[in-house]
């Protein structure tokens, strides 16, 4: 009977032991966390494809930041707005500080690009949560072809909207060539078919433009999903393709994308 009170105390030791580990782990949403000022934030980046959070813990302990797909960010100095493609999670050290890298994309198609602190802002984008919720499982989805849906999503962009962000966006590896290049066709391509995915009942400009689906038809690197997405035979025996799979979704999966920047770079080599 003596040895219960001792045993009873070693159980509720462990078990608040138990607790406070969990409570460490457990990510704290960063809008919480910088109104409780368990931690600060400071933001900077590029309206186009950069934007990166420095948080800073002063407490004693530790803490897990969790940050949302959606949150909006706005330039300090110019009005871009970014919006986070995918949810990231940091932890943050006692008394320390980390660098949180984050994939985003422009909001407007007339972004100036400019490197500038953000502020970190409430608002919300409606119709990005299909898009966002897609994402979440299409880890290696191209920036640049979420860049285009958003724009076509939010802008109803157009041909030759759409010719005018290439030519203003950065590129890497630069084009060589006039826009669009074959690769930016694919891309395009990609595009209308996340398009009738996610908003199938939508009309889009982009979609019904006749200069597009005729390069777009032309390309071999996309016709058989041109031609599905355009809606015509692919012919008997032929295999339609996914509409949801991306032609490109990662560096070096040689897909045409990677192809083309393969040969850019060969020919910038040859110089």
């Amino acid at each position: 009977m003596k040895t219960f009170p001792t045993i009873l105390c070693a159980v509720c030791v462990c078990a608040f032991a138990r607790m406070d580990v969990r409570a460490v782990e457990t990510p704290v949403p960063l809008a919480t966390a910088v109104d409780s000022k368990e931690v600060t934030v400071e933001a900077k980046g590029s309206g186009h494809d950069q934007l990166s959070l420095t948080l800073r813990n002063p407490s004693t302990a530790a803490v897990n930041i969790a940050i949302p797909a959606g949150l909006i960010a706005q330039g300090r100095d110019k009005p871009d707005q970014v919006i986070v493609l995918r949810k990231a999670e940091a932890s943050v050290p006692a008394k320390g500080a980390v660098d949180v890298s984050l994939p985003v994309a422009a909001l407007s198609s007339k972004s100036s690009g400019a490197s500038q602190a953000f502020a970190l802002t409430t608002t919300t984008e409606p119709r990005l949560k299909p898009l966002l919720e897609y994402l979440a499982s299409q880890p290696d989805a191209p920036r640049s072809t979420v860049q285009v849906a958003v724009l076509c999503l939010l802008e109803n962009l157009n041909y030759a909207q759409w010719m005018q962000y290439l030519s203003a966006a950065p590129s890497s590896p630069p084009a060589t060539g006039p826009h669009p290049t074959p690769a930016e066709i694919t891309e395009a391509v990609d595009v209308l078919g996340l398009l009738r995915r996610l908003a199938p009942q939508q009309t889009f400009a982009i979609a019904n433009d006749s200069e597009l689906k005729l390069r777009a038809l032309r390309n071999p690197w996309c016709r058989v999903k041109a031609m599905q997405v355009y809606g015509l035979d692919l012919g008997d025996g032929a295999v339609p393709p996914d509409l949801g799979q991306l032609l490109h979704t990662k560096p070096g999966d040689n897909c045409p994308i990677c192809r083309q920047r393969a040969l850019m770079e060969k020919a910038a080599g040859n110089l």
